[in-house]
C-alpha cells in the first residue's frame, strides 16, 4: 500500500495532524483538509483514493462533500467519521455512496484496519474490471509463436524488458508482424500486469480528437465538453500505455507527448493544473523515423527520447520455420471457435505457404487460414480453398502496376502514383466484398487510414476534372 493517497477532512487540527502521521508511518501518502471547500479543491491536485470524512464541518457539512466527491469520482472510499449522536446522518451517508463509518472516539488500529480493507476493495474491483480485457489480451498472446532464432530473441528481449518498470521501448517492424503483442507480452509479464495496459492507436484517432483523448478535458473546455473526462493516459495511472503507429501522430500533439515523457504529468485540457501520471510507455511503428526526422514530420527530440531501447520484430518471410507452425496454431484456434472438427493441411498448402512472400506477416497468414476454415467442408484444407495470389505465381505485371515508362510521357507523376494507389485500393475492396475493416488489415493499414487515402484520391480526382478544358 505504499505510496496510496488518503485526504483527511476533519476541522480537529490536532486530531487530523496526529493522524496524518500515524498514517503515513504505514505508508500512505496523507493530506489534509480542515474545510469541505479545501477538500472539494484538493480533489484534482492530490487525487485520493481513500477520505476519511468528519459529518460536522464549518461551512458545507460532510454530506454535502460527500455528494461533491461522489460526483468526481465515484471510485473514491469515502470513510465517515462520526459521532455516536449522529446515527441517522450516518445512515444517510452510508445510503449516499459513503464505503463504511468509525464512531469517535475511535480505535487507531481499528481506523487503520478500515482503511485497509478500503483499498483491498478498491484493487479487488480494479482487478476484476481488466480481469476479463486480461484474459483476451493473454489469449492474443499465443499469436506470438515462433521457434526460430529471432522469435526466440525477442522472447529473452521481452524476459529482460518486464523486468524493468519505466524504462521506453520502442517496437519497430513491418505491418503485421505482432508488434501490439510484444507490447502485451511486456506489460503482462512485468509487475504492472494487474494495472491497465491502455492501447491507442495513434492513426485511428483523427487530429481533431487525439489530444482530447490522449489528456482529456474539463466541463466547458470546448462546446461539446459537457462534463469533465479523463484521458488515456491518466486511464492508464500505474500500467502501461502502448502507442501503436506512433509514427502517425499528428506533429502538433508531439510536443506534448514529449513533455509527458520527460515529466510524467500533463495538463487536462481547458485546465491550468499539472496531473502527475506513473505509466510506462512502449511505442511501436512500421515508419522509417529517421526519415521521417528529416522530412521534418516527426520531432527528433521526441524519437530519442522513445527511443531508449529498440527491439526488431522481423517480417515472417525472414523466419520461414515458423511459417507453418502459426499455420497450424491459427488453424486449430479457428477450429475450436467456429465449433468446426480438427483440421489438417495438404503437403501441397504447406508447399505454398513455405513459397509465399507473406508481405502482409502474420496477420495475413492468420487472415487466410480463417477464411479457408470457415468455407471447408472436409478434414483437410486443400488448395482450391486458398486466395488465387498465394499459388498464382508470379505475373508479368502485378496487379495494380501502371509502366512508369509508358505513363511518364503522358502523366505527372503523383497522377501516376494516384492511379496506382487507386488500382490496389480498389483490389482490396474487391477481394474483401466492399468491407473496409478488412481491406485495411490486408493493406497493412488502420480504417481510419484506408478512409482517409480514399477521400484524398476522391479529391485529386474532382479537381482533376475540374481542370479539363
Amino acid at each position: 500500500m505504499s505510496g496510496a493517497r488518503i485526504l483527511i477532512v476533519e476541522d480537529e487540527k490536532v486530531l487530523s495532524r496526529s493522524l496524518k502521521m500515524d498514517l503515513e508511518d504505514e505508508g500512505y501518502q496523507v493530506s489534509i483538509a480542515d474545510s469541505g471547500e479545501e477538500a472539494i479543491g484538493q480533489l484534482a491536485d492530490f487525487r485520493p483514493s481513500v477520505v476519511l470524512l468528519d459529518l460536522r464541518l464549518p461551512g458545507m457539512d460532510g454530506i454535502q462533500v460527500l455528494e461533491r466527491i461522489r460526483a468526481w469520482n465515484e471510485n473514491i472510499a469515502v470513510i465517515i467519521m462520526t459521532a455516536y449522536g449522529d446515527t441517522r446522518t450516518t445512515v444517510d451517508a452510508i445510503k449516499r455512496g459513503a464505503y463504511n463509518f468509525v464512531n469517535k472516539p475511535f480505535d487507531l488500529d481499528e481506523l487503520k484496519a478500515l482503511v485497509r480493507k478500503a483499498f483491498d476493495s478498491q484493487n479487488l474491483k480494479r482487478e476484476f474490471e481488466y480481469l476479463k480485457y486480461q484474459q483476451r489480451r493473454f489469449y492474443r498472446f499465443c499469436d506470438l509463436v515462433g521457434n526460430s532464432p529471432q522469435m526466440k530473441e525477442i522472447y529473452e528481449q521481452i524476459d529482460l524488458l518486464a523486468q524493468t518498470e519505466n524504462i521506453t521501448v520502442l517496437i519497430r517492424g513491418e505491418s503485421g508482424t505482432g508488434k501490439e503483442l510484444v507490447a502485451g507480452a511486456v506489460h503482462f509479464k512485468s509487475r504492472r500486469s494487474k494495472a491497465p495496459f491502455v492501447e491507442i492507436n495513434c492513426a485511428s484517432l483523427p487530429e481533431s480528437l487525439l489530444e482530447s483523448e490522449l489528456f482529456g478535458y474539463e466541463k466547458g473546455a470546448f462546446t461539446d465538453a459537457k462534463q469533465q473526462k479523463k484521458g488515456l493516459f491518466e486511464l492508464g495511472d500505474g500500467g502501461t500505455i502502448f502507442l501503436d503507429e506512433i509514427g502517425e501522430m499528428p506533429f502538433s500533439v508531439q510536443a506534448k507527448l514529449l513533455r509527458f515523457l520527460e515529466k510524467k504529468q500533463f495538463k487536462r485540457l481547458g485546465s491550468g493544473k499539472d496531473l502527475k501520471v506513473d505509466a510506462r510507455i512502449i511505442a511501436a511503428t512500421n515508419k522509417d523515423l529517421e526519415k521521417a526526422i528529416v522530412e521534418r514530420r516527426f520531432r527528433e527530440d521526441l524519437y530519442y527520447r522513445l527511443n531508449v531501447v529498440s527491439l526488431y520484430l522481423p517480417p515472417l518471410r525472414e523466419r520461414k520455420e515458423d511459417i507453418l507452425l502459426l499455420a497450424n496454431y491459427f488453424l486449430n484456434e479457428f477450429c475450436r471457435d467456429m465449433g468446426k472438427a480438427p483440421m489438417v493441411l495438404s503437403a501441397e498448402v504447406e508447399r505454398i505457404f513455405e513459397s509465399y512472400p507473406w508481405r502482409g506477416n502474420v496477420r495475413e497468414l492468420r487472415n487466410v487460414i480463417e477464411r479457408t476454415v470457415i468455407f471447408a467442408k472436409g478434414k483437410t484444407i486443400e488448395k482450391d480453398l486458398l486466395p488465387p495470389e498465394l499459388f498464382d505465381g508470379p505475373k508479368d505485371k502485378p496487379a495494380g502496376f501502371i509502366d512508369a515508362q509508358e505513363e511518364s510521357n503522358r502523366l505527372p507523376l503523383d497522377e501516376i502514383l494516384a492511379k496506382a494507389e487507386k488500382k490496389i485500393i480498389d483490389d482490396a475492396l474487391g477481394k474483401t466484398g466492399g468491407n473496409k475493416s478488412r481491406a485495411a488489415e490486408l493493406l497493412g493499414i488502420s480504417r481510419f487510414s484506408l478512409n482517409r487515402r480514399m477521400e484524398r484520391l476522391r479529391k485529386a480526382k474532382k479537381s482533376r476534372t475540374r481542370q479539363v478544358p
